[in-house]
């Protein structure tokens, strides 16, 4: 591991320490003071890892928006673990990812995006343990070779919970050219596993492209939607 990627690789972990702790991204002041480096390397870091989409920046700004799933501001998604501490996940998939990353049991607070109704469920031990006659549904609103354009407003308007598939049925006939993918929670936290697993690691890294296409397979997502 050359030098540039030994330093993001701290700073990236540093990062979402801090979040975890803290429930709010450090600043590159706290940064530059925590691991004793000038303004310069860590902002070169936080740009890379911009770059490599482990984190998003505020455009413009070397301020942390997001560093997947935590979100920096508050948001419809929210996170609460057994001991009460809590954070605010970017998407509706970022919630749920939250199980995965930190390995214990979580309580995904949201809302319907239809009609604004409370939704509620907990994830433990690799799966949903709130049971329901109705599940909610998770809505993924655009192609996933688009999700990374503008993925501030990936997050913020299409990757969305709906109470249940009566209402997803109800706002999709409402909206005829949405296009976008409907899937359980089961199933998104199927595709968090690899993605996040091993974000508190130090030695994380992304997945692949390839391996992305594997998993999409292996969980029988396919077709246009899922190209990559």
């Amino acid at each position: 591991m050359d030098s540039d990627s030994a330093r993001d690789a701290k700073i990236r972990l540093a990062v979402f320490e801090t979040c975890r702790r803290d429930g709010s991204p450090p600043t590159v002041e706290r940064l530059m003071a925590d691991l004793r480096l000038s303004r310069e390397a860590v902002e070169s870091s936080l740009d890379r890892l911009d770059l490599a989409h482990h984190l998003k920046l505020v455009p413009g700004t070397h301020r942390i928006l997001m560093a997947f799933p935590f979100s920096a501001i508050a948001t419809p998604f929210r996170v609460v673990l057994k001991d009460g501490r809590s954070y605010f996940a970017n998407c509706a998939w970022d919630a749920i990812a939250f199980h995965p990353m930190l390995d214990e049991p979580i309580r995904v607070e949201s809302y319907c995006f239809e009609c604004g109704g409370p939704i509620a469920f907990e994830i433990g031990d690799g799966r949903v343990t709130t049971r329901a006659e109705n599940p909610p549904v998770v809505y993924l609103g655009l192609p996933a070779a688009e999700w990374w354009q503008d993925i501030i407003s990936t997050c913020a308007n299409t990757m969305l919970f709906f109470s249940d598939a009566a209402h997803f049925r109800s706002w999709r006939r409402s909206h005829p050219e949405a296009q976008g993918a409907d899937l359980s929670v089961e199933t998104v936290l199927k595709l968090s596993e690899p993605l996040y697993r091993e974000k508190m690691e130090l030695g994380f890294a992304r997945p692949s492209r390839d391996q992305l296409i594997q998993l999409f397979q292996d969980l029988g997502l396919r077709g246009e939607f899922w190209r990559i």
